[in-house]
């Protein structure tokens, strides 16, 4: 519809299963159950979400990756494989060396989240080697930014939102991490802020619930919003 953001699965996978993500707390991730496949594995899953929901992209956060503890990069090559879905893939990435790895697996884009990456020098070398392959990512928890990068988590959300739209960040996923799997609705202030006080291309991601939310994130001014857990439990029609 028209008047809603644009619906973008998320897929976290974890020991080679899709997870359901709960408020960023990974040690606690269980395999998911869903009303709309019954299974964990991960092409299941994005097969599932291609059929229901005529989707063309998803969104997959390679967990173990992003910790450190090896990766899932041979089941989200089969999902490239068996679907064609465009995959925006975070695994981790610090550095070119850590995007060039993540494309090598057939993905769309490799999201450069604030999570992890490591300096702003590394970012601006992401920046000018793969400009139109990444997807920037600013990860909060509860509203405050989370880096490793001092230059990032001493800020405010909507001034490292401008200083990464500076650096050549073209679009940006705004993940508020501690509504993720929730169903408590989305973040609203500081996405607001975003959407107005930037020109980047924007997915709100974590708290949503049903179509009413894509009506109001898309008022808000963004453009599309990572969907898991709404989906599993039917809460979004086709």
């Amino acid at each position: 519809m028209n008047d809603e953001v644009e619906i973008i699965p998320v897929m976290d996978i974890m020991n080679g299963q899709v997870v359901h993500g709960i408020s960023g707390k990974r040690d606690e991730y269980k395999p998911i159950t869903s009303k709309i496949v019954d299974s964990a594995k991960p092409s299941d899953v994005a097969e599932a979400f291609q059929e229901i929901f005529n989707v063309e992209k998803a969104y997959i956060a390679d967990l173990d990756a992003i910790s450190g503890r090896g990766n899932n990069f041979s089941e989200i090559s089969e999902i490239v494989d068996s679907t064609g879905l465009r995959i925006l893939l975070d695994g981790g990435a610090r550095n070119t060396e850590d995007v060039e790895n993540l494309l090598r697996t057939g993905i769309h884009k490799a999201v450069v989240a604030t999570e992890t990456i490591g300096s702003v020098g590394d970012l601006s070398r992401i920046i000018q080697t793969y400009d139109k392959s990444i997807i920037g990512s600013l990860d909060l928890m509860r509203g405050k930014t989370m880096s490793v990068c001092a230059q990032f988590s001493e800020r405010e959300p909507l001034e490292v939102a401008l200083i990464l739209e500076a650096m050549g960040i073209k679009s940006l996923i705004v993940l508020e991490l501690s509504l993720v799997g929730t169903s408590a609705g989305p973040m609203n202030t500081g996405l607001v802020q975003i959407c107005k006080e930037t020109s980047m291309e924007i997915t709100a991601g974590g708290g949503v619930r049903h179509r009413q939310d894509l009506r109001d994130l898309y008022t808000l001014g963004a453009n599309a919003a990572l969907v898991a857990t709404a989906l599993h439990h039917g809460m979004i029609l086709t």
